[in-house]
């Protein structure tokens, strides 16, 4: 008897990247509209951003037909170590995993936790090895509806989190050499700072999300 191929978690990433792209590909065409809207009218109104808007999106525009090809490039400049670094501000073991049975268990009302320890046994407590067995859970669950979708939101939102991270070295040093003026220079520089902030606390509570959803599917399940 033939069994069907099972797919590697994996094979997974590149699948859910792809659902994902045109949310990124929308997601960098609003910052590169406004950028040019600085960088071409030294000024930042509704009518301006519009306009510039609709030549970012011109169907026949090169800017458009170059936004997928930017996306790839800049997704791929920061390694997924790095991504997570910039989205769990931890340089050694930023990897949610790495303290999902110490830290994130108990946070979450959903989870039975004496019932996980029973299936489990004692929880480890050494980061790598609570990453190694959820990881192992991971790989058990990782077709489950409830945590592909996790997995998708937590890797788009990682990913505009580390673009966003860049625009704010790439596009402020834009703007300040198209002489737009310090002012103008340090509110954009300041905006995109708080972008990435506010999407990287996004990127966090969803990673999060994610690793406790394994653990509900290990219980639940």
């Amino acid at each position: 008897m033939k069994h069907a191929a099972r797919k590697t978690p994996g094979m997974k990433e590149p699948y859910l990247k792809g659902r994902n792209a045109v949310y990124l590909w929308s997601f960098i065409s609003i910052n590169i509209a406004v950028f040019l809207c600085l960088l071409v009218s030294k000024a930042l109104t509704e009518s301006s951003v519009d306009h510039f808007w609709h030549r970012v999106t011109m169907k026949d525009g090169i800017v458009l037909a170059s936004i997928p090809i930017l996306a790839i490039v800049l997704s791929g400049v920061i390694g997924d170590m790095a991504k997570a670094r910039l989205v769990f501000w931890r340089w050694k073991n930023p990897l949610p995993g790495c303290r999902v049975f110490t830290e994130l268990l108990n946070a979450d009302p959903r989870l039975d936790v004496p019932a996980l320890q029973k299936k489990l046994g004692e929880f480890p407590h050494e980061p790598q090895a609570q990453n190694a067995l959820w990881f192992n859970l991971y790989r058990h669950h990782s077709g489950a509806p409830r945590v592909l979708e996790a997995q998708r939101i937590y890797l788009l939102t990682r990913d505009m989190a580390a673009i966003s991270a860049l625009f704010v070295v790439l596009l402020s040093i834009g703007v300040f050499a198209g002489l737009v003026g310090w002012k103008i220079t340090a509110l954009y520089a300041a905006a995109l700072f708080a972008q990435y902030l506010l999407v990287a606390n996004s990127a966090r509570n969803y990673g999060n999300r994610f690793v406790l959803n394994v653990l509900s599917e290990e219980i639940y399940g």
